[in-house]
């Protein structure tokens, strides 16, 4: 195996990928400054002032929790304080991360019962609702990275509380690139990441929790048997020691300023005008791939904004070509997908029409040699 100086990288593909994004260069000098201390007067106001652009982006009063690690860490942490073992939880399978949901779910011992959902097809709002009568929670994807599909998370959310259920959403492919209003929407707990639509850089999670979520955490019968995922110990940080250490772990100072640095651009912009413009880019490069003579996976109306996915005959090939004569890298399948499509990522710097066109180009020309 090659050995590679990471002082002295070779040139790399630009990422079209289904994350993570590259970084807009004003971030990624955030990223370079010096390492600041990740306590006293200055990062706690940067802290404070990051968790609330946040809470406004999520739509959450509630102000949300940012942990250093990814995604999953945080999905974790929300099935870990929003359920306690034993009790019967619906998870929808919608794909490989609604499939990762209900390991997830198993690794708390809870009894998951699964939902299955057709590849390319919307969660079924009415039908989920019913599934979960008795139960003591949902869990979905918002938007499913294998299959590009966003689901209904709104109506899902009504559903579910009808049955008396909590709803938790699985946002890491979604937040910062589709409409999430934690507190409007009626979601009780919504996970997602840095990296993706927020278009920071890998390493930390985020939850937030609207009012049913927060009913749960402090109705629990006993804590969680985790100290770094423990709600409640990160609450009492923030009470006890907010005015210079609000976090009971050290936290990388430098990812959580680009991701802030990020988070500004976007709420300066405005989320609506934000995601719309999304929204513009991903019908443009799905409605591209379209008039090459693929089909889009997600069924019309329900394709995501963040991640195009399409039937592929031969998808190496396809990611070869890019690769090799465009030096452009998008992804290839994620399980039930896998050998039968492709994903373009609409994420960070490369989430431009000027990109998407280099991709409908490379694409038309490798499945025409």
């Amino acid at each position: 195996m090659e050995r590679y100086d990471p002082r002295k990288l070779p040139d790399m593909p630009e990422m079209m990928i289904a994350g993570p994004g590259e970084l807009h260069d004003e971030d990624l000098d955030v990223l370079g400054h010096q390492v600041i201390a990740h306590y006293g007067d200055v990062w706690t106001q940067i802290h404070q002032d990051c968790v609330t652009a946040l809470g406004g982006l999520l739509g959450a009063a509630d102000p949300p929790y940012v942990m250093p690690g990814s995604g999953t860490l945080c999905l974790d942490a929300a099935v870990g304080n929003l359920f306690e073992a034993g009790q019967k939880v619906v998870v929808a399978n919608t794909g490989f991360f609604g499939s990762r949901l209900m390991e997830v779910a198993t690794a708390h011992r809870l009894e998951v019962v699964e939902f299955p959902v057709e590849a390319g097809a919307p969660i079924d709002a009415r039908a989920i609702g019913e599934a979960a009568v008795g139960a003591a929670g949902v869990l979905t994807v918002h938007v499913e990275t294998a299959t590009g599909v966003r689901h209904p998370i709104e109506d899902i959310a009504e559903a579910v509380h009808e049955a008396g259920a909590v709803y938790v959403v699985d946002g890491i492919a979604s937040v910062g690139g589709e409409l999430c209003d934690v507190d409007a929407m009626g979601i009780d707990c919504v996970v997602t990441a840095s990296q993706k639509g927020l278009d920071g850089p890998p390493g930390l999670g985020v939850l937030a929790l609207g009012s049913g979520g927060r009913e749960r955490v402090e109705a629990r019968s006993r804590r969680p048997s985790s100290f770094y995922l423990d709600l409640k110990r990160w609450d009492w940080y923030r009470k006890e020691w907010g005015s210079w250490h609000p976090h009971p772990v050290t936290m990388p100072t430098n990812v959580m300023l680009a991701m802030y640095s990020s988070i500004r651009r976007i709420c300066e912009a405005g989320i609506e005008s934000w995601v719309g413009s999304r929204a513009a880019l991903a019908e443009r490069c799905r409605q591209g791939l379209i008039d090459l003579g693929f089909e889009s996976v997600a069924r019309p109306g329900y394709g995501a904004n963040l991640v195009v996915a399409m039937w592929a005959d031969e998808p190496l090939e396809i990611l070869g070509h890019l690769l090799k004569n465009h030096s452009l890298m998008i992804s290839g399948g994620l399980p039930p997908l896998q050998g039968k499509s492709i994903r373009v990522g609409l994420m960070g710097r490369t989430a431009t029409d000027e990109m998407v066109d280099r991709v409908l180009t490379g694409v038309a020309e490798a499945i025409r040699d």
